[in-house]
C-alpha cells in the first residue's frame, strides 16, 4: 500500500508501505454461492448492516427484476420479488441500480433514471413500507450522471460514481466511471464534491462500499496492474477486481491493492460486508458464459475492515410505551466532536455503529422530550459486539414540592401557582395535586420554564423557577421551597409611673400557636425592645424589671403594620397595686380554675426576684349577694391564692391574705362587664426593703 493524501482539493502520494508482490497476489478460487437454485444473472446486490437482509437485481431477457431475501440461523430463502424497486423499475424502463443500506438499514440508496440524467436517490422505511424516493439534492444533485450511492456509517460521507468524459472510455468502448465522495460539514449540509486520489481512479471504477468502520473502502476496477517485482501481470482492463484501501485520517488514504484469495479472472463486482465485518458479499461467476451470482468468502486478515461495536434497541414513550421517532447524536465523549446525528424508525428502532478506539457518548432525544444518554468506551480491546439498550424517553416530568416554614422548617400549605412563563397563564388546575402539609405534585412539561407561586395571608410572597429548556434526564424532581413569615414589628416602649423611661427591662414572648425560636422574636434597636411577631399568630407577652410591678398580656396579630406599645411599671412601694382580673375560681367557690395557673406562677417568681417585698393578697367581688357571704367568699379565695404561692415554693411569711368582699370596687357594678372587672385578685406591697 501506498499513503495518499487530499486536502482542499490537492491529492499528494506520501509514502509506499506495500508493494503488491509482498502482498500475495494469489488468484482467488470465487466463494460460496448464496443462492445455488437461483440462476438469473444476479447485479447491484446490496446487504444491510446486520447482515440478514439481502436485495439484489436480475436480469430477466432485456428487462430486470428485483429481489429480496433474509437469512436465518446462516441459510438464505428462496429470493421473493421485490416490489418497491420493481415498481421504480417500471417507473424508469429498467434504469435503477447500485444499491445500498444506511447504518441501521433503515434507508436505501440507490441510482436512477427519473429525469434527463441518473442521480442519487434514497428512500426512507417506515412502518408502512418503503417511502417515495427523494433527492439528496444539491450539490450531490446536478445535471452530471451519479451512480452506486455508499453512505457511511456515520451518515457524514457520501461515495458515488460519476461517468467520465467521452473521451475517456473503457477498452471495449463503453463509459467508465470514477469515484468521489461529498462530506456533511457542521451545520450537516453536504459538501463537494471532493476528489480521491488519481491511484484510485486507474481504468473503470464500479459499485464502491465503505465498511461500517467508515475508513475501509471496497470498490471494483478494471485496470491493468502488474507486480512490480516480477513484472508478472496480475490483473488486465478486461475484467473487474475488488480492491482494498484504508482510510488513515480524515484526508490521508493507503494505496488501493487487490484483494486475493477473492478474484478470479472473471469480473467481480459490488463488494460488501456487515457491520462486524466477519461476512464478505460480492458478485462473480464461475466460468466465462455462466450467470453472475452472489457470493460470500473470507477476506484476507490485512483487507478486513476495523472492529466495529453496534448498540441498537427500541425508543418508547415512558408514560404510555408507544414509539417514539427520535434523534440520536453520537460524539467523542473526551473531545465531544461529533460521530454522527442519526434518527431512529417511525417504529422506535434504531441501530449505531460505533468503531474501535474512541470513547463515545450517544444522546437520545426528542424536541419537547427528555434526553437519555449512553456512554461507551471502545478505547481498549472490547470483545462485546453488540449491546441493546433501550431509550424511554418522557414529555413532561413530575415534579414534588416540599414548602417549609424558613425558621421553624415547618411544612405549610400555602397557596401554590404554577406559570408557563413563556405563554405568560397558569398550567391547569388538575396538574398540581395537594399531598400531605407542605406537599405538591405537579405534572409539568419539558420544553417550559416555570414560575412558582407561594402565596398565604402569613407568609411573604414567593416565587421561583424551574427551567425544563435544559437537556432533562429525569423524569422525578423534588424541590424544596422555604418561606418567610409575614410579620409585624411592635416596639416596646416601658415607663415608670411619671413617664420616664425604665430600659433595660426583662422581655419573654412565647408564641401561643407553636413552639418558636426566642431569638426570631425578639430584637433590640438602640436598646429599645422590638417584637417581630407573625401575621395571624397568638402571642403572650412577659415585661419585667427588678422593683417594678411587671405586665402581662395576650396579642393576636391580624396585620403587619408595625406600632408601639406603651408599657408602665410601677416601682415596688407601700402604695403600689397590682391588679389580676385572669385569677379565676369557681362560680361561687374559692377553688381555683386552671386557667388561673399561669398567672400564679408568674406572681411567684416576681415575688422570688424581688426579695426584699412582703405583700397583701386581697380577694374582691362584685355586689351580688350579701356583703357577710361576699366576706367569707374572699376571705377564702385570698386564702386559696397564699396557698397555692406557698405550695411554689414561695415564703409564707412574706404574704398575708385579705378578703374584703363587694366593699372596694374598681368600676360601679352597673354591668356584668363591670361586675366582672370588680371579681378580682391584688397584690400590694406593704413592706420593700429591696435596695
Amino acid at each position: 500500500m501506498s499513503n495518499v493524501n487530499f486536502n482542499k482539493g490537492n491529492i499528494v502520494c506520501l509514502m509506499l508501505v506495500c508493494l503488491i508482490s509482498t502482498c500475495g497476489l494469489a488468484q482467488g478460487t470465487g466463494g460460496k454461492d448464496l443462492f445455488p437454485a437461483f440462476q438469473k444473472p444476479v447485479k447491484y446486490p446490496a446487504l444491510t448492516p446486520d447482515g440478514d437482509y439481502l436485495i439484489f437485481l436480475a436480469e430477466e431477457g432485456q428487462s430486470v427484476k428485483a429481489y429480496e431475501s433474509r437469512r436465518n440461523s446462516g441459510a438464505w430463502s428462496q429470493p421473493a420479488p421485490f416490489d418497491f424497486v420493481n415498481k421504480l423499475i417500471e417507473r424508469t424502463g429498467n434504469e435503477v441500480g447500485g444499491f445500498s443500506f444506511n447504518h441501521d438499514g433503515s434507508v436505501l440508496f440507490f441510482h436512477a433514471k427519473m429525469s434527463n440524467f441518473f442521480d442519487v436517490w434514497f428512500s426512507r422505511r417506515t412502518r408502512s413500507g418503503w417511502g417515495e424516493p427523494q433527492q439528496i439534492g444539491r450539490p450531490v444533485t446536478t445535471e452530471a450522471d451519479l451512480f452506486s450511492p455508499s453512505i457511511s456509517s456515520d451518515d457524514r460521507t457520501l461515495f458515488v460514481l460519476k461517468a467520465k468524459s467521452a473521451a475517456d472510455k473503457g477498452k471495449h468502448g463503453e463509459s467508465c466511471k470514477e469515484l468521489l465522495l461529498f462530506e456533511k460539514n457542521r451545520e450537516g449540509a453536504w459538501t463537494g464534491p471532493k476528489y480521491l486520489p488519481k491511484e484510485f481512479n486507474i481504468g473503470c471504477q464500479e459499485t464502491p462500499f465503505l465498511a461500517a468502520d467508515n475508513n475501509s473502502l471496497y470498490f471494483a476496477s478494471r485496470r491493468l496492474e502488474t507486480d512490480k517485482a516480477s513484472g508478472k501481470k496480475v490483473s488486465d482492463a478486461d475484467n473487474y477486481n475488488l480492491y482494498f484501501a484504508r482510510r488513515i485520517d480524515e484526508n490521508n488514504w493507503y494505496y488501493p491493492v487487490y484483494i486475493p484469495g477473492v478474484n478470479t479472472e472473471l469480473d467481480e463486482l459490488s463488494p460488501m460486508l456487515n457491520s462486524s465485518g466477519d461476512y464478505f458479499v460480492f458478485t462473480s461467476k464461475t466460468a466465462k458464459k455462466s450467470p453472475a451470482k452472489a457470493f460470500t468468502a473470507a477476506l484476507p486478515l490485512d483487507k478486513k475492515s476495523a472492529k466495529t461495536f453496534t448498540v441498537k434497541g427500541a425508543i418508547t414513550d415512558l408514560y404510555s410505551g408507544g414509539e417514539l421517532e427520535a434523534d440520536i447524536g453520537v460524539r467523542n465523549a473526551v473531545t465531544s466532536v461529533s460521530k454522527g446525528e442519526f434518527t431512529s424508525t417511525d417504529e422506535g428502532a434504531y441501530s449505531v455503529i460505533l468503531t474501535q478506539g474512541t470513547f463515545y457518548k450517544i444522546d437520545f432525544s426528542k424536541p419537547g422530550y427528555s434526553h437519555t444518554y449512553f456512554y461507551r468506551n471502545l478505547a481498549g480491546d472490547d470483545k462485546e459486539a453488540e449491546r441493546r439498550f433501550d431509550v424511554k424517553l418522557y414529555d413532561h416530568v413530575n415534579l414534588e414540592l416540599n414548602i417549609y416554614d424558613n425558621e421553624l422548617f415547618y411544612p405549610v400549605s400555602p397557596d401554590v401557582r404554577v406559570i408557563d412563563s413563556l405563554l405568560g397563564s397558569p398550567i391547569p388546575k388538575d396538574r398540581i395535586r395537594r399531598g400531605a402539609t407542605g406537599k405538591y405534585d405537579c405534572k409539568l412539561d419539558i420544553g417550559r420554564i416555570y414560575k412558582i407561586e407561594v402565596v398565604s395571608e402569613s407568609f411573604e410572597p414567593h416565587a421561583s423557577y424551574f427551567d425544563l429548556r435544559t437537556d432533562v434526564l429525569y423524569s422525578d424532581f423534588e424541590k424544596s421551597i422555604e418561606v418567610k413569615a409575614s410579620r409585624k414589628v411592635v416596639t416596646l416602649n416601658v415607663v415608670d409611673e411619671n413617664g420616664a423611661s425604665i430600659l433595660p427591662v426583662n422581655v419573654e414572648i412565647r408564641n401561643i400557636d407553636r413552639d418558636e425560636d426566642r431569638a426570631s422574636l425578639l430584637t433590640h434597636d438602640a436598646g429599645v425592645p422590638k417584637l417581630q411577631l407573625r401575621k395571624n399568630n397568638s402571642y403572650e407577652l412577659n415585661v419585667t424589671k427588678l422593683g417594678y410591678t411587671y405586665f402581662n398580656t395576650s396579642i393576636h396579630v391580624a396585620d403587619t403594620r408595625g406600632e408601639t406599645m406603651n408599657i408602665e411599671l410601677l416601682a415596688l412601694t407601700g402604695q403600689t397595686k397590682m391588679v389580676f382580673n385572669n385569677i379565676t375560681f369557681e362560680t361561687n367557690s374559692a377553688e381555683l380554675n386552671a386557667e388561673s395557673y399561669d398567672e400564679l406562677n408568674r406572681l411567684a417568681g416576681f415575688i422570688k426576684d424581688n426579695t426584699g417585698i412582703k405583700i397583701e393578697i386581697s380577694a374582691h367581688t362584685d355586689d351580688v349577694g350579701s356583703q357577710e357571704y361576699n366576706q367569707r367568699l374572699s376571705n377564702k379565695r385570698a386564702e386559696s391564692v397564699v396557698k397555692f404561692l406557698t405550695g411554689s415554693g414561695t415564703p409564707a411569711e412574706r404574704m398575708v391574705s385579705k378578703g374584703y368582699g363587694k366593699l372596694q370596687p374598681l368600676v360601679p357594678n352597673n354591668s356584668d362587664e363591670n361586675r366582672a372587672k370588680n371579681r378580682r385578685v391584688e397584690i400590694k406591697i406593704i413592706e420593700n426593703t429591696t435596695n
